[in-house]
Order: structure tokens, then C-alpha cells, then sequence
């Protein structure tokens, strides 16, 4: 009895691990995630992507993180974008080297919509006449109703998060909503082999290749606890 109840047991876990392995490699295609400013369309991005990490790296509000094998086998390292961090300071565009990421200017990057959560926001509770998210919104998405309530137009929303960064209610009442965010299609477009950049000039120059990589190196070590007292500190 004790041989066939084995077998039974092997047979449970095995299926248990096919399940989940070729449950991932389905998700793989299909779940989809959001991706950092003016990524290309899915397809054309994870074709696209090298899973380098130089766009996580270059961010500097930790608005991007790598995608974990949970959310499937193909997105697996990719670039995953937390939209209400983001700052749209262009720089996981300008650090992208495969062209995954369109090199274009901040004015046509739109990620989502920012929602207004009317059982938080001070001015909707009428605890006071906030206007903060109205006054920073650069856009022009939001408009005062009554001369008091807060509104989203979303058809002028691009998420750039500045309402979500200046409400001063805890929870938020404002957060963005990766919604319809605006994909690009492979750029035809190439200058010595490099993808079309029409977002530059740039102010500043961005680390070379190795001294990214050097850079990638020690915070691996880190993050495996095999970096040195001196690199801990640096």
C-alpha cells in the first residue's frame, strides 16, 4: 500500500508543478502589465526589451521595478511601472538602449488618469477649500464644480502624478489609474542604427555602459548581502 500511495502523491505534485509552470508560460502572453512612459505597444515591447534593468536603475522616484516570474515567463524582468511614483522625468526613455521604450518628448507621454476619491478629498467632505491638486495640475485636467469640488477630465489627464504628490490628505485622495495609457509602435525611424530620439537635447549625461554595469554589479551584491563595507557605504 505504501509503494502505490507514493505514486499517488508524486503523481498530485508533479501535476501541481506542470499547472503552475504552463499556467505561467500562458500568462506570459496575455497578462498585461503596466510599463514605463511611452513603452511600445506589448509585442513590439517584449521583443523589444532586453531586461537589462538600466531603465529601473535610472529611476530615481523607484516608480519602476522588474516583473517576477508570478506574472508570467515572458514578462519575467521586465520593466513594471507604479504609476502613482512616477514623476515623468524621462529618464528610463532616455536610458532604454534597444528602443523598447519610444524616445519622445514628456508633452505626448500619457500612462493614465488620476482619480479623485470623493470619500477622502477635504473639499469634497467639505472639511475645507483644498485646491492643491487644481492649482499643480499643469494639464489643465482638473476643474474646480462649484467653484469648490475637484474634477477629473480625463481626456486631459496624462498621469503625470503632480496631484497625487501634492494632496495633503493620509490615505491619498487622489492616485492614477493605469488606464488606456498611450503605446507606441516599433519606431521605423533610425539614426546609426539607434532608434529615432526626439527627446533630446539633454542637460546632463547619463552613465556609460560601464559604469551602469558597475553599478548594477554592486547592487546585486547588496541585495545578496556580498557587498563589502566600503561598497555598503557608497
Amino acid at each position: 500500500m505504501e509503494a502505490p500511495r507514493r505514486k499517488f502523491i508524486h503523481f498530485l505534485v508533479s501535476a501541481a508543478v506542470s499547472g503552475t509552470f504552463f499556467g505561467l508560460l500562458k500568462s506570459g502572453n496575455a497578462k498585461a502589465l503596466p510599463r514605463p512612459p511611452a513603452a511600445l505597444i506589448e509585442d513590439d515591447f517584449l521583443s523589444s526589451c532586453a531586461k537589462c534593468y538600466r531603465c529601473i536603475d535610472a529611476c530615481p522616484a523607484n516608480a519602476l521595478r522588474p516583473a517576477s516570474i508570478l506574472e508570467g515567463i515572458a514578462n519575467f524582468g521586465t520593466p513594471v511601472l507604479d504609476p502613482s511614483r512616477c514623476i515623468f522625468c524621462m529618464e528610463c526613455v532616455r536610458a532604454c538602449p534597444t528602443g523598447a521604450i519610444a524616445k519622445v518628448p514628456k508633452e505626448e507621454v500619457d500612462i493614465g488618469v488620476a482619480v479623485i476619491d470623493k470619500d477622502i478629498c477635504l473639499a469634497w467632505q467639505k472639511k475645507k477649500r483644498c485646491k492643491d491638486c487644481y492649482r499643480v495640475c499643469e494639464a489643465k485636467a482638473i476643474k474646480m464644480e462649484k467653484s469648490r469640488y475637484p474634477v477629473v477630465i480625463a481626456d486631459r489627464c496624462n498621469g503625470c502624478g503632480a496631484c497625487v504628490r501634492r494632496c495633503p490628505t493620509q490615505p491619498l485622495s487622489v492616485k492614477v489609474v493605469y488606464e488606456d495609457a498611450k503605446r507606441y509602435p516599433a519606431p521605423q525611424a533610425r539614426v546609426a542604427m539607434r532608434p529615432e530620439d526626439r527627446l533630446g537635447p539633454y542637460e546632463f549625461e547619463q552613465d556609460d555602459y560601464a559604469t551602469w554595469f558597475g553599478k548594477r554589479l554592486k547592487k546585486i551584491a547588496q541585495n545578496h548581502g556580498l557587498a563589502g563595507k566600503e561598497d555598503a557605504e557608497q
